[in-house]
């Protein structure tokens, strides 16, 4: 019986601090956060968080993992379909990070301090570049062979300009909230894009 009335809190507890880091890390970044003050945010010790997560680094890669989980859904629905219509949902990304800030902030902090090989979570960020590259890659091919973009279009270059746009977007937003309004500039963007890749139809033919 005590087993099953311990582990209910031990989960709240492991919940508590995973949320308290995400908020952390989102503003002061990883290098900038200690176990402690995040223990302290929900009442425990640092000696509490390393029973729950074993290292500073175990904690980082489960604030990653939770962040991956909740935006999976999200990411899933907008790239499943493939060509054109993945295309046009791509201002989707905005609405999401615009509906929670707070993850979006923490991606682009986490991914800035993890640029150098020997960063904490470089393998993660490297490893997500090049799974998102190519998802990219393969939602533009399955347009080309639908016949709805263009075949002279290179896929892996195109792909990266998404990327850089999406990341670059995010941290000019980040930047300037104010004077960045972040879903009209991947609407404008996407707009543009579909101009550029959509296949048409020569005037007179059909």
């Amino acid at each position: 019986m005590k087993k099953r009335a311990v582990r209910p809190r031990g989960e709240a507890r492991r919940r508590a601090i995973l949320d308290a880091a995400i908020e952390l890390y989102a503003v002061r970044g990883f290098r900038g956060t200690g176990l402690a003050a995040i223990g302290e945010r929900v009442g425990v010790s640092h000696a509490g968080v390393l029973y729950h997560f074993g290292s500073a680094q175990n904690l980082l890669h489960a604030v990653l993992e939770e962040r991956d989980r909740r935006y999976a859904t999200h990411f899933s629905r907008i790239f499943q379909e493939g060509g054109l219509n993945a295309l046009r949902r791509l201002p989707e990304v905005a609405r999401v990070n615009l509906e929670s800030p707070g993850l979006a902030q923490l991606y682009t902090v986490l991914l800035t301090e993890n640029l150098d090989a020997d960063a904490p979570a470089h393998g993660y960020f490297l490893e997500r570049r090049r799974h998102v590259h190519q998802t990219l890659c393969e939602m533009l091919a399955s347009g080309q062979q639908r016949g709805e973009l263009r075949r002279d279009v290179r896929v892996e270059e195109k792909a990266d300009e998404i990327i850089a746009f999406m990341d670059g977007a995010q941290i000019q937003y980040l930047l300037d909230p104010e004077r960045v309004d972040l879903l009209q500039l991947y609407e404008s963007y996407v707009d543009g894009l579909l101009r550029e890749l959509r296949f048409e139809v020569p005037s007179g033919v059909g």
